[in-house]
Parts: C-alpha cells; sequence; structure tokens
C-alpha cells in the first residue's frame, strides 16, 4: 500500500544528485518545467500523488520535475531538515539556557541573530521597563519615514544579491530519474578547455548510432527524451555535429547551473537480467574547481559514481611543437583531494576507512590526434585501431597511454590510478582534427575512440560484463575470490 502523501510510483525518499541530501517524497513539489528557459510552468502536485506521472498529461510527462527544497528535505535521524545539513543555524531556533536567551529566526538565511542576556519573562508584565507618557506605541505610525528616537531615517530593505557560487535554490531533478532507484552519475573532470564539452557531445551523439554493437555488449540505452532533443538544439552542438559546419562547442560558463547535461536509462541484460540504471553526465566549468568560494555549487562530486578524467593532450606541446611538459596543471589533483578530505571524514563518523577510493574511474587523453600528427608511436597503435568495443584490450592500452604519460612529463595525469579503486586509461579524440577560426576540417573531422571510456566505465560498475576488461572484481558485482 502507498503512502498516501507520495507518488505511488516514486519511493519514499529520493538522493539528490546536486546537494546530496535526502528528500521526503511526500513533502516535495512535482512540477512541470521548462528545461531551456528553468522556469517552473505549472504545479502538478495533487495529480502526481494520486495517480503517479499517467496524472500528467502525455505531452508533459518528460517535463515533469521533483522539486528539491529545504522543507522537503530529511535530516539523517529522519526529521524535515531546512538545510543541506543538520546544523542548528538553519533553521529558526529558540534556546533558553540559564540566564541568556539566544534567537536565531531564520539565521539559516542570512537574518541576523540576536542575543539577550540576564533573563527574559515575556510573562511576567513588573519586569517590563517603564515608558515615557509622550512616547508612541510600538506599532503606531507617526506619519513620516523617519525613526522616532534617533532621526535617522531607516534603511530601504534590499533583496540579497544572487551568488553565483552558491547552488540555485531550490534545485529540480527529472521525474524519470526519481523513478529508478539504481543510479550512475558520471562526472568530466578537468579545466577549461582540455575538451571535455566536445568528448561528451561525441561520446552522447554516439551512444545515439551505435545501437547494434551496444547490444552485443548487453545494453540497451535511451536518452530523456526532452533533455535530448534540448541538447541537441543547442546551436553550438547542433552546428559541432552538423557534417556540413562543424563548429566549435562554446566554453562552458562558470555561471552555468549545475545540472547533469543529459541523462540516459541504460538497460543492462548481459548476466541474463533485466536491470535498469539511470545514466547521468555532469560537465561544469573547469575554473569551479579551482575556486574554494564555488563550494556548495561543487557538492555534487563526492556524490558521483564514477569519474571521467580528462587530460588536455595539446597542453603536452609548445608553440613550435616541441614536448615541454604540461603547459598547464590538469586540476586532478585538486578533485581528489576533496574526495580524499570527504573520505576521511565519513571514515572518522564509521569507524572504517577505504583506500583507495571505492569507485571507478576512467583517465582520457583528448586530443589525442594532434600527439597523433607529432608522430608518436604510442599514440598511433591504438588510436588508428578499430577496436573500439573489443574491450579485451583495455588493460594493454592502459599500459601503453601510463608509459606515455610518464615518460613524458605527465605524471600528474595518472593521480586517478593511485586514488581510486579502479581505473583505466585511454587515448581519444573528439574531432580528429585541430581548431581552425571556430571550425574543424569537415574532411578530416572524426570521432576517434571516444566510447571506449564510457564503455571501460560501464564494464566496472557491472553494466556491462566486467570480464570483457579482464577485470574479475567489481564492487557490488563481482567479489574477490
Amino acid at each position: 500500500m502507498s503512502h498516501p502523501g507520495r507518488p505511488a510510483d516514486l519511493p519514499p525518499t529520493v538522493n539528490c544528485p546536486y546537494c546530496l541530501a535526502q528528500i521526503d517524497t511526500s513533502r516535495a513539489r512535482s512540477v512541470i518545467r521548462d528545461i531551456a528557459t528553468q522556469e517552473v510552468q505549472g504545479d502538478v502536485t495533487d495529480a502526481v500523488r494520486q495517480r503517479g506521472l499517467l496524472g500528467v498529461a502525455a505531452y508533459n510527462r518528460g517535463n515533469t520535475y521533483l522539486e528539491c527544497r529545504r522543507e522537503a528535505r530529511l535530516d539523517p535521524a529522519g526529521q524535515a531538515d531546512p538545510g543541506y545539513h543538520a546544523d542548528p543555524f538553519d533553521h529558526p531556533t529558540d534556546v533558553l539556557d540559564g540566564s541568556t536567551a539566544v534567537f536565531a529566526a531564520g539565521a539559516g538565511d542570512g537574518a541576523p541573530t540576536t542575543v539577550f542576556s540576564g533573563g527574559i519573562d515575556l510573562d511576567d508584565p513588573e519586569d517590563e521597563p517603564a515608558r515615557s507618557p509622550f512616547a508612541l506605541a510600538e506599532d503606531a505610525d507617526d506619519g513620516d519615514d523617519w525613526e522616532s528616537t534617533t532621526g535617522a531615517q531607516p534603511r530601504p530593505v534590499l533583496d540579497p544579491q544572487p551568488d553565483e557560487n552558491e547552488l540555485s535554490e531550490p534545485h529540480y531533478i527529472p521525474y524519470e530519474y526519481c523513478q529508478i532507484r539504481r543510479t550512475l552519475n558520471i562526472g568530466l573532470i578537468g579545466t577549461t578547455r582540455s575538451g571535455k564539452s566536445h568528448l561528451l557531445a561525441a561520446m552522447l551523439h554516439r551512444l545515439q548510432e551505435e545501437e547494434e554493437e551496444l547490444a552485443a555488449l548487453g545494453v540497451y540505452v535511451q536518452p530523456f527524451a526532452e533533455m535530448w532533443e534540448h541538447y541537441m538544439q543547442r546551436e553550438d552542438v547542433a552546428g559541432f555535429l552538423a557534417p556540413d559546419q562543424r563548429t566549435a562547442l562554446r566554453r562552458t560558463n562558470r555561471t552555468d547551473p549545475v545540472e547533469f547535461r543529459m541523462a540516459y536509462t541504460v538497460t543492462s541484460t548481459w548476466n541474463g537480467e533485466e536491470t535498469d540504471c539511470v545514466v547521468s553526465f555532469f560537465d561544469v566549468a573547469g575554473e569551479l574547481f579551482l575556486d574554494s568560494k564555488a563550494r556548495s555549487r561543487l557538492q555534487f562530486i563526492y556524490g558521483l559514481d564514477a569519474y571521467i578524467f580528462v587530460a588536455d593532450g595539446q597542453s603536452l606541446y609548445g608553440w613550435d611543437g616541441k614536448r615541454r611538459g604540461l603547459l598547464h596543471p590538469s586540476g586532478f589533483g585538486n578533485v581528489i583531494n576533496k574526495l580524499r578530505q570527504d573520505e576521511r571524514l565519513v571514515a572518522r563518523a564509521s569507524g572504517q576507512r577505504k583506500h583507495p577510493l571505492p569507485k571507478p574511474a576512467v583517465v582520457v587523453l583528448a586530443k589525442a590526434d594532434l600527439l597523433l600528427a607529432q608522430e608518436e608511436y604510442w599514440v598511433s597503435r591504438w588510436l588508428e585501431r578499430d577496436d573500439e568495443f573489443h574491450l579485451e584490450t583495455v588493460d594493454q592500452e592502459s599500459e601503453d597511454v601510463y608509459v606515455y604519460c610518464a615518460t613524458n612529463g605527465a605524471r600528474e595525469w595518472l593521480q586517478p590510478v593511485n586514488a581510486f579503486e579502479d581505473a583505466t586509461l585511454h587515448f581519444a579524440s573528439a574531432t580528429g582534427c585541430e581548431e581552425r577560426d571556430g571550425r574543424y576540417n569537415k574532411r578530416k573531422f572524426r570521432h576517434m575512440r571516444v566510447l571506449r571510456p564510457l564503455l571501460s566505465l560501464f564494464a566496472m560498475t557491472g553494466l556491462i560484463d566486467p570480464q570483457t576488461i579482464n577485470h574479475d572484481y567489481v564492487r557490488g558485482v563481482r567479489e574477490p575470490t
């Protein structure tokens, strides 16, 4: 029997992929949202609680979102939590302790906290101070805008200015994401201009194009329809994928909302059973990983299930094409240090410390076509092979990428190998050629091995048979013998 206050087709709680809080689905609103404008267009909470998604018009089901708002979140004890964490200053608090009363009304929203010392008894009129017979009542209006005791004109109440470093409040989760219990949230990690967005666009396009090859591996992929349509209608994405244009993608702006770029329902069948999993992709501006003020917007990285570290192959070479080591840092260490710090905090609370980090990761040496132009043997050996779906050679490729990085001044790119429980390394190129004046050569343009890193992640998480990459141990799927 379903809970009368929550939708019949949702579990009692849903984990928010953005702030990592648990949402009580009986408290959360269901809304229709325009993904292009990010505006809420209607409230369908009552209809959804009565009939689930069937209570929404068919043309709006893909635009239905669950709202993650303070009032709907739970603290670890299962009580309503008005903030991201159980913090005594996140909600109105009245504390009476001895002779001190603390009133922190709305402190979590930036309101001032007032402390009264010496004791207050609100029920005893004898304790009220003497008043002048000429004083106005507290709620009286003297007819002007001047403060009656000091003569100062009151300051106007101004709306707080939005902080681009703060996670937007509230935030919205696609209803379809909430319906499936198993999730695989993947984050692309890399600095600005490392090629993350181009790699992701090529990867998403190939996921749509290679149905037969994916079916042979036992996976069937279906994108969230409205999200896919909006992504494909973006002017820069459409130009990048159009054979007669091949324009470069715009840079990911640091002010772009923190939402996953795309989500898919992936059905895995390799073990004889059909298992659905929501696979989502996060891609945010690389500068955010270097900004200590953006902590709340980067909260999602602690809840990711897998990581794609994108190394900029172009940064290995100087202007004259000669190797000079890395031209700029990768940013990998910043993210790994954050994850390790979070893991230590969790370990102190649970008493169980896990090292390395118990999640899979892949390192992708992107723009590898530019290394190919430098006649690099290690790169050409793999980038020119037609074996993207033959995953039994993943370990061999990983070894060659490792040797290449270690011997060419790019050991920084190898940090995920030591940090994560399982990791593979890959050469790839989203374009097959270099950008010129915002465009790519239409005759040379091609996606090179862009799906292989993702398929490796699928194998490391059990969506594809782990034996295809010769990794017998996968947490929760196949334990070591």
